[in-house]
């Protein structure tokens, strides 16, 4: 355990945060012998309190940091006991004719993990290469991308409590996935209850698959560099460089992509925009649903490639802030709360941050 801690390596905005306490945590012994931890203790009590709505004896949050490409923190220190899993592992648990299960385990880092699925042909994930973090995080948001959710694969969950050791597994249908959301991000998030530590996920991936093509600008792509019959490899390296053209390099520029959430609309508020933009892109999410690329909307705004001080929307992609280093978290906050008021100024819609804010 490390006191006053550096997190600037470990959220990839890139600010300077500072954590009280800080665990790295390499095997499941270590997550035991951190139950014993005597700073622990004392910030799960105060957790404790906290969750029933009495007076902590101290001020002290708990929280489970992954590959940090999805949080910001709201100042530059970090009052309680920062966890940071890191076990390591791919296995392969069952395999049939159709499909192959594999456990992989918290510590491995997203991208690799796709990597290692595409290049053994096993089809799911492909739509989801680069996406950065850890994949012991990629279930609490039910990460997404190019008309794919990690959902769409994930077989079981393997979680510890934190506060009193039990282990649990939760089945797809139990980790509650819905869009950018899932139970451990409901019940715990990056709050000051935050217990239950995802220490493995089981996908199963399939041997024989359909690829996904129609969502961005996946076929279009294929087709501009005459690739006509696309295979798993092929789509994976195209999703890899429609990113690198529109998203800053993770570690050149500090971003977590994309920052909000793609905004889910009424039809009426949707024909209204439609009606003075005609070439706005849409998805039907259901009958009285359409999704429309945030993106879009804060481009249409005037944001994109804004800049103030240092930080900023990126000029290749309104959806991501960046911060260009030297700044402080408040500077992005006050940016996010600026476009929000602009995008629900012109077209009456509110836009929701992706990314966890602490």
């Amino acid at each position: 355990m490390e006191k006053n801690f550096s997190l600037r390596k470990l959220n990839t905005f890139g600010f300077d945060v500072t954590a009280r306490y800080f665990q790295e945590l390499k095997t499941m012994d270590d997550i035991n012998e951190l139950l014993s931890n005597p700073e622990f203790v004392q910030c799960r009590d105060a957790a404790n309190h906290v969750s029933a709505k009495k007076n902590p004896p101290i001020s002290c949050k708990i929280l489970i940091l992954s590959g940090g490409s999805n949080i910001l923190f709201s100042d530059e220190y970090f009052d309680g006991f920062v966890v940071y899993p890191n076990l390591k592992g791919i296995e392969i648990l069952d395999e049939n004719d159709e499909n192959v299960m594999i456990r992989c385990y918290c510590g491995e880092v997203w991208k690799d993990f796709v990597d290692y699925t595409v290049s053994r042909n096993l089809y799911g994930l492909e739509n989801l290469a680069d996406i950065p973090g850890k994949v012991g995080a990629a279930p609490v948001q039910n990460i997404g991308a190019y008309g794919v959710e990690v959902k769409d694969t994930v077989y079981r969950v393997h979680t510890i409590d934190l506060f009193n050791g039990e282990v649990k597994d939760y089945s797809n249908e139990e980790c509650e996935f819905s869009y950018r959301n899932s139970i451990f991000k409901k019940s715990r998030g990056y709050r000051v209850e935050s217990r239950e530590l995802i220490y493995a996920v089981d996908f199963v991936l399939k041997k024989h698959g359909e690829l996904r093509l129609d969502y961005g600008n996946i076929r279009n792509y294929l087709i501009a560099n005459n690739i006509t019959h696309p295979t798993l490899q092929d789509v994976a390296a195209t999703v890899k460089a429609i990113r690198a053209e529109k998203l800053p390099e993770v570690g050149i520029v500090g971003s977590v992509g994309s920052f909000f959430q793609n905004a889910i609309v009424t039809k009426d508020i949707y024909l209204e925009i439609k009606e003075l933009y005609p070439e706005v892109p849409s998805y039907p999410v259901d009958d009285d649903s359409i999704k429309i690329p945030t993106g879009w909307l804060i481009d249409k705004a005037g944001w994109r490639g804004h800049r103030e001080g240092h930080v900023g929307v990126w000029d290749k992609q309104a959806l991501v802030l960046v911060h260009y280093g030297g700044g402080k978290p408040k500077e992005i906050l006050d940016l996010m709360k600026k476009i929000q008021n602009s995008v629900k100024e012109k077209f009456d819609v509110e836009i929701k941050p992706e990314v966890n804010l602490v």
